[in-house]
């Protein structure tokens, strides 16, 4: 009689070989586990580590992640720390699509992986798995960082969200957070196709307040945004003339550059 070992490797070389799709291995690991839960759970995290010949084990979890089943909900988090990206993306989108509230507490809690790929695959899934509250969720946790290496991985995947992502982005530039404002400028310096008169206009109303607030930290990188826009920006050449004649050096080679960037736009 085939074990539950047995019956997965075979469906799983199946799947490879394409005589078996992943929706038809998902339908066999949810009978499975009705049939003994702990046996099959243990043996698809020892598959996930050790996969049988040809198997890939990013396979594995996508024909799990496709169970939508909470008896899985243990490996996919084990999972996302795994050592191959695809691995752990597969395994933060899992998480996502189950929209469990522990599923998110488990995606906020990878935000701060000291892993790349584990916080950029749980700041995605965030994204994609909770829509407008996981911007929300990003944006608190961007505000909540002081290292560039985590507010990178959550800006990056907040301009994901489309229109309120980029409205987002546009709040967090207001912050006393340098690396917050630096992080955010760069991520909308290369969005800047996208940005319309609106959003460019409030991103002036951001560096104007940084003068006010003789913020130089924040006002150079705001200046590097209206350069990246070049002609785009041109209405508003006369707010970057001001700081042309800004009393710090750099701050007037920033704007410089950015009036020069809008004539030649």
């Amino acid at each position: 009689m085939n074990t539950i070992r047995d019956k997965l490797s075979s469906m799983f070389s199946k799947v490879m070989a394409g005589t078996v799709t992943r929706e038809e291995g998902a339908i066999l690991i949810n009978s499975l586990v009705r049939e003994d839960r702990a046996e099959t759970v243990k043996v698809l995290a020892e598959m996930l580590e050790n996969p049988p010949p040809g198997v890939f084990p990013k396979t594995i979890l996508h024909t799990v992640s496709l169970c939508r089943n909470k008896a899985f909900n243990n490996l996919l988090i084990s999972a996302l720390e795994h050592t191959n990206e695809e691995v752990s993306i597969l395994a933060a989108q899992g998480l996502a699509s189950l929209r469990t509230e522990e599923a998110r507490n488990v995606l906020i809690d990878h935000l701060e992986s000291d892993v790349y790929h584990v916080r950029k695959a749980s700041a995605n899934a965030l994204v994609e798995g909770f829509g407008e509250e996981g911007v929300k969720i990003l944006t608190k946790h961007v505000l909540s960082q002081s290292e560039p290496f985590y507010i990178s991985t959550s800006v990056d995947a907040i301009v994901k969200a489309g229109r309120k992502g980029v409205d987002a982005l546009i709040g967090l530039l207001g912050s006393d957070n340098q690396n917050v404002v630096v992080c955010t400028a760069e991520v909308l310096s290369n969005i800047k196709d996208e940005l319309k008169e609106d959003d460019i206009r409030r991103i002036v109303d951001a560096l104007m307040s940084a003068g006010d607030r003789n913020n130089t930290s924040a006002i150079i990188p705001l200046l590097k945004v209206m350069s990246a826009l070049q002609g785009k920006a041109k209405r508003f050449r006369e707010y970057i003339q001001v700081f042309a004649e800004y009393p710090v050096e750099t701050v007037q080679d920033a704007a410089r550059e950015a009036l020069r960037m809008m004539d030649a736009g």
